[in-house]
């Protein structure tokens, strides 16, 4: 079984006002730990997850995460973006920006918090060795892209 997960990290409302969000995302499909940091939009957490050799029953227990993520914080998705398309499009001379700026910065907050909080459970699931993994797979990523990336730029510099 593929680990499959409806929800990404980042796709709990609270954690972006990216349209992306409530794409159904495969590890598979993720691209390299380090472009958006591993709790990026693009499932790059879930390409970590993928290269544990999760079990079924791991799979099973995680996609339950996600999916309790969404369910959870799906709700505010809508909210979140309207407060900051509102932020953005407004001028910071504004009498009513310092609440958009209060609100952005508070569901900045609850997404740090909430994507701890998938961490956190995430990590209750995996064994202490897969725990270990992690951290090597996160490097290892990064420095391939970091490879790709100097790779492009020595291709396109001139």
């Amino acid at each position: 079984m593929a680990l499959c997960v409806t929800a990404g990290l980042a796709t709990v409302p609270a954690l972006a006002a990216d349209s992306t969000a409530a794409a159904a995302t495969t590890p598979a499909a993720a691209g390299p730990a380090g472009h958006h940091g591993h709790w990026g939009h693009h499932g790059e957490f879930h390409h970590v997850l993928h290269k544990l050799n999760l079990t079924p029953e791991q799979k099973t227990q995680i996609q339950g995460i996600f999916a309790q993520a969404k369910s959870t914080y799906g709700s505010h998705h809508a909210d979140v973006r309207s407060n900051h398309e509102a932020l953005m499009a407004t001028s910071p001379n504004d009498p009513g920006y310092p609440a958009l700026l209060a609100t952005e910065k508070s569901n900045a907050a609850a997404r740090v918090q909430a994507m701890s909080d998938i961490k956190a459970q995430i990590y209750a699931v995996l064994t202490p060795a897969q725990q270990a993994q992690i951290p090597s797979i996160i490097a290892a990523d990064r420095a391939a892209h970091q490879a790709k990336m100097n790779a492009w730029r020595s291709q396109h510099s001139g």
